[in-house]
């Protein structure tokens, strides 16, 4: 919760030392809860909320921290009553006789850059709105765009000429500067990730992907994390929420949606580089146009995107470029002469 913890302290026979109900989310509190038990300590708990700060915290104190997956969590122990300390229970006696799931806990490093990226992406989330809503305004004005990009030099001036109420004027100017203060921000973020990637040879292997510039690049290996930590490309996939689920019984499976599981900056950033990729010749092109004509835009673009995760694995795991991996499996891809989009 936001303004306590509950906490629950059992011993390895499952003996219950302490309990509290509400413990204060400073150390001071912290220190007091854990200063009477004995040493040494684990402790699990929920990947929620300020996790990670309590997370490293403990760590910092010399004790074992185990991160719970919520979801497995509900699914392994489901109770008609819900109480916080019934919660606390259950997770000290899921750690106790080693059943409780976990989920990878990144490097402080590696979650700074996983909120630079992610900011970023916000950013341009927020512009795009922005944008958006502008065209809404000159849509309910019915002004139909005579330029191409109309926050361009000629956009502009285009738009300044536009014969608009008072009201619809101001929205529109105010909007403007809004777009300007975000691209000034955005660009400073951009800086900041180019620094980054500068000297990340990884970084630059993901690059050689059509569809897949430098923050793609940077946003693919942060949310990955280490690739040792994945058995197969097909355990990548899952994790990317890339996977669909599956039901078999009685000798007939049954194949669903892929869902909202799974992480979902990877799962964006995939599909966002397949929207260049389906246009280049090779693999993944030549299955998204396959697929897209028998089962639709949708179920073909995740279908590619899976496929460039399986790419990426490999690449991740063996240090090939892209070109390496197709004339390892003897798909050779002509590279387009134009550069396609980049996810971004």
């Amino acid at each position: 919760h936001k303004r306590y913890i509950t906490a629950c302290a059992m011993t390895e026979d499952g003996e219950i030392l302490a309990e509290q109900r509400r413990v204060p989310p400073d150390l001071a509190a912290l220190d007091a809860f854990f200063a009477g038990l004995p040493a040494p300590l684990t402790v699990a708990m929920e990947a929620t909320l300020y996790w990670a700060w309590l997370h490293d915290q403990l760590v910092t104190r010399g004790i074992t921290v185990l991160a719970a997956h919520a979801y497995e969590v509900k699914l392994i122990w489901q109770a008609r009553a819900k109480t916080d300390p019934i919660d606390a229970r259950k997770l000290a006696e899921l750690a106790r006789t080693h059943l409780l799931p976990t989920v990878w806990v990144a490097s402080p490093e590696v979650r700074g850059q996983r909120r630079l990226l992610r900011g970023r992406a916000y950013l341009v989330r927020l512009r795009t709105s922005v944008k958006n809503r502008i065209h809404g305004h000159l849509m309910a004005e019915n002004c139909r765009t005579a330029v191409t990009d109309i926050y361009g030099t000629a956009g502009r001036a285009w738009l300044a000429t536009l014969p608009l109420p008072p009201a619809t004027r101001l929205q529109v100017d105010l909007l403007l500067e809004v777009i300007d203060a975000l691209n000034v921000r955005i660009k400073r973020m951009d800086r900041e990730v180019n620094r980054l990637a500068r000297h990340n040879t990884v970084a630059a292997q993901l690059q050689t992907v059509p569809g897949i510039g430098v923050f793609g690049a940077m946003l693919v290996l942060v949310e990955i994390g280490a690739i040792e930590r994945f058995r197969s490309s097909h355990e990548l996939a899952a994790y990317a929420g890339l996977v669909p689920s599956t039901r078999s019984s009685g000798g007939k499976t049954t194949y669903g949606k892929v869902g909202r599981a799974g992480n979902s900056w990877l799962k964006w950033i995939l599909i966002e580089a397949v929207q260049a990729l389906k246009l280049a010749p090779g693999p993944i092109g030549a299955q998204y146009q396959r697929l897209v004509r028998a089962k639709g835009k949708q179920k073909a673009t995740v279908a590619a995107a899976r496929k460039l995760c399986c790419y990426l694995f490999w690449m991740l795991k063996e240090g090939w470029t892209y070109e390496q991996w197709l004339l390892q499996h003897h798909e050779l891809e002509v590279r387009p002469t134009q550069r396609l989009g980049t996810a971004a």
